[in-house]
């Protein structure tokens, strides 16, 4: 693929590797095999899905260290668990934002 390959086609080729290798997850190196795809193809891609797959319809994309990135329709408690933990980390980086830029300069 060359440059300028828009994020949906990109997103499109994810979504059916990791459709296709259901309910088992993908590391980035089996995607970037998968849709034959360079490392910053498939961040650019996976933001694009994580964007749209709600409008979709389709289950949010999460990632875990024993099986990667995969989508799982019938496990409500990995989503609740990764919304939970990506919350907790935007917390955090807004925190550590206000502590040490915005309260020295109160």
């Amino acid at each position: 693929m060359g440059r300028g390959v828009p994020a949906h086609v990109h997103a499109e080729a994810i979504l059916s590797a990791l459709l296709e290798a259901r309910p088992a997850g993908l590391t980035i190196v089996q995607l970037m095999a998968a849709t034959e795809r360079t490392r910053a193809q498939v961040h650019t891609g996976l933001a694009h899905l994580r964007q749209v797959a709600a409008a979709k319809g389709l289950p949010p994309v999460t990632w875990d260290e024993r099986w990667g990135y995969r989508m799982l329709d019938g496990a409500p408690e990995v989503w609740i668990g990764y919304e939970r933990a990506f919350f907790e980390t935007v917390h955090h980086r807004v925190e550590n934002f206000i502590a040490g830029t915005l309260l020295p300069h109160q």
